[in-house]
């Protein structure tokens, strides 16, 4: 038996056809009429990998294989012409039929292909083809064959085919968000520290079939192909180095820069495996150049600040904070790099962020509709430090997402702001990479028809509600309103109250209590208008419920017009905004009954007594005056975070460039806002919670995200 077991093995963007040598033309020789020895060539074909498989196949041949060419280069007993003779009438195309009886299974398949050749040292090159005669993989080898072949139970050989790169695809883990991205030319990578970062690299042939072990190409970085015994190659870069080490069993690499502050040039080709240590005919050159940058990790007191710069479009821009004295300093970068603004997905509106636990920003990047209805998006810690175009962008059930929490699962919730958003709110897994959870854990319109989302917190984890549970207001804005806890086995609680309407949300890890401010009232058309502040323990059950304060509410400095005695009295304050502390406090933003906006703070005990007055963003210079002292046209509360246990910071947006950009405030200091400062009642403001910082900024500041 003469038996040749052929490994093929398929990769990235190869040649159409590849170089197969053939014997040089010579003076017409009468054919080869000598003696030949049989030899039956087995190959074994596989079907396809499996996604993500890691499973190692020897003897690959592509599954897209239909036939496979011999071809006899040279012979120890043939002249040239004679080998030109013989491979016309004894060689050739042997056609390869998957299932067949040369290849019987349904894969793996083994076929069986018997040809006979000349005794003596035979070199030939053996290629596997597909329909449209594109070589797939090849192999040139020299055999010794014997006189009497498989017959007489000689010629038993064995040889791999290498494989035929169409495709090299280079692929990165990074940080949370990024654990899984392919590298593109020109790319920047990057990465926080001093840590390994590892790429690996597939192929697929030219039928775009993946290629597999043995038979892969000859990976190299930066021209090195080993691990250097352990010790890796160091490329020089700037700001500090970068060490390779590359494995050609795993077709991957790591890169390790020395310093947070390098860049570095890598260089990666694939080119063909040679298995035989002499040319295998095959004459790819994949390659891809990229840059590796490493930063550190992005600094304590870091925040992040959406400014809107059009009706749908806006940027991100970074400072750090001085806790000592609540100063602001502009961070280097100072704002994020844009990903495709417009193209999409991008990231070019963004509506809600925050830091996951690894340093990685999340956006809620909304969309006006079709063709953009906006997406989630994560910035890897390393973007946001070094100014890398990094991004990784989903679009799943989007419907211009405006807000976002982070589970203590490491899961991420958003919420559609639309009442036709297919999914109301939709969770993403982090499982090295986040990826759109089962649609168990959405809440979709199927369940409430016809409404949207106004709010979404993450909930602790307990008996009741299993790590990664969120709850999120459901509303029509008016007429229906519900806070859903969701749970990630896709059950769910309803909770319902009839002065709980379109409600915005925060979650008071001191008392473990969810919060809803009403963005509607519950009063009669025409009458008095009732805006509450809600406090629900996690199992549902009411703990308190009070009436929003504002400026109308005041009498001599005291709250007690609130509720109205009488239909027409004073209204109390519609919130647009909800925020709490660690230590329980809670701030209320939005819009007093004369339209202007406010901030009440509220304390963290049982009562939920406010903090003095409203931080007064509707004060006038005069009493009953007309000059307003943060802005005349448009004052709009846009974000309240809790950045301390007492520390608010503030978003306001107004036409007053001056008043326009980031406050902070000691909820536990009280002060006057301003002076003269007063309201809408023609009295002095009384005493707020005391301002002790404020970044002033260009643009209307939409969402921020804080980073202890």
């Amino acid at each position: 038996m003469c038996a040749a077991a052929a490994s093929l093995a398929s990769c990235g963007s190869g040649l159409h056809s590849a170089s197969v040598p053939q014997p040089a033309a010579t003076a017409t020789t009468a054919p080869y009429t000598g003696p030949l020895a049989g030899a039956t060539f087995t190959i074994t074909i596989p079907p396809p990998p499996k996604p993500n498989s890691t499973r190692r196949r020897p003897n690959y041949v592509s599954s897209s294989t239909s036939k496979v060419v011999f071809t006899l280069n040279t012979s120890s007993i043939l002249t040239a012409g004679q080998v030109t003779s013989f491979n016309a009438g004894n060689l050739g195309t042997f056609a390869v039929t998957l299932g067949s009886a040369t290849c019987p299974g349904s894969g793996p398949w083994t076929c069986t292909l018997t040809i006979k050749l000349p005794p003596g040292s035979d070199n030939l090159t053996i290629s596997a083809q597909d329909s449209s005669s594109n070589i797939l993989s090849q192999q040139i080898q020299t055999f010794t064959v014997t006189a009497g072949g498989s017959a007489a139970g000689a010629n038993h050989f064995s040889t791999t085919l290498d494989a035929n790169a169409s495709t090299m695809t280079i692929g990165a883990a990074s940080g949370f968000c990024a654990g899984s991205f392919n590298v593109g030319s020109g790319q920047t990578v990057p990465t926080v520290g001093t840590a390994a970062l590892t790429f690996n690299a597939t192929y697929t042939d030219l039928a775009g079939k993946t290629i597999i072990a043995p038979g892969r190409p000859i990976l190299s970085v930066n021209g090195h192909t080993d691990d250097n015994g352990g010790a890796g190659y160091t490329i020089t870069g700037t700001g500090g180095n970068a060490t390779v080490k590359v494995n050609q069993s795993t077709q991957s690499y790591t890169l390790a820069a020395t310093t947070t502050n390098t860049t570095a040039t890598i260089s990666v080709a694939a080119t063909p495996a040679n298995t035989n240590t002499s040319s295998d005919g095959l004459g790819f050159n994949k390659t891809l150049s990229y840059t590796f940058q490493s930063g550190p990790a992005p600094p304590s007191s870091f925040l992040a600040v959406i400014e809107q710069t059009g009706s749908n479009t806006g940027k991100v821009d970074f400072f750090t904070i001085n806790t000592s004295n609540d100063t602001f300093s502009t961070f280097s970068p100072a704002t994020l790099t844009s990903t495709n603004p417009g193209a999409g997905p991008d990231v070019d509106f963004p509506q809600d962020m925050l830091f996951d636990s690894n340093g990685d920003l999340l956006i809620a990047n909304g969309g006006a509709g079709n063709p953009d209805f906006g997406n989630f998006a994560c910035i890897p810690a390393g973007a946001v430090t070094t100014g890398a175009n990094a991004a990784t962008v989903l679009t799943t059930n989007m419907d211009d997402p405006t807000f976002l929490a982070f589970g203590s699962d490491g899961t991420v919730a958003l919420a559609n702001t639309p009442g036709s958003a297919g999914v109301h709110m939709d969770e993403f897994v982090l499982n090295g990479t986040y990826a759109a959870a089962a649609t168990t854990r959405d809440i979709t319109n199927t369940d409430y028809p016809g409404l949207g989302a106004t709010g979404v917190v993450a909930l602790p984890t307990s008996a009741q509600n299993p790590a990664g549970s969120f709850a999120a207001s459901i509303t029509n804005g008016r007429t229906v309103s519900h806070i859903v806890i969701k749970h990630p086995d896709g059950t769910t609680q309803q909770i319902d109250d009839a002065n709980v309407v379109d409600p915005v949300l925060a979650f008071d890890p001191n008392s473990v209590q969810i919060v809803a401010a009403n963005g509607n009232d519950t009063g009669p058309s025409g009458g008095p208008h009732f805006y509450y502040l809600t406090f629900f323990s996690t199992t549902g059950t009411k703990q308190k419920q009070i009436l929003i304060q504002d400026s109308n509410c005041y009498s001599a400095g005291a709250y007690t017009h609130c509720p109205p005695s009488t239909p027409g009295g004073p209204s109390n304050m519609k919130a647009s905004v909800v925020a709490a502390s660690s230590s329980g406090y809670v701030a209320v933003g939005g819009i007093t009954a004369s339209g202007e906006p406010e901030v009440q703070v509220y304390d963290n005990t049982a009562s939920r007594l406010p903090v003095g007055g409203p931080i007064p963003y509707d004060a006038t210079t005069t009493p009953g005056g007309a000059t307003f002292v943060y802005g005349n046209a448009t004052i709009i509360v846009s974000a309240l975070r809790f950045i301390t246990p007492t520390k608010l910071l503030v978003s306001l947006q107004s036409d007053n460039a001056a008043k326009q950009g980031i406050y902070i405030y000691d909820v536990g200091t009280l002060a006057p806002s301003c002076s003269p400062c007063y309201d809408p009642n023609a009295n002095q403001f009384p005493n707020s919670p005391k301002q002790t910082g404020f970044q002033q900024l260009g643009n209307s500041p939409l969402s921020v995200a804080y980073k202890p």
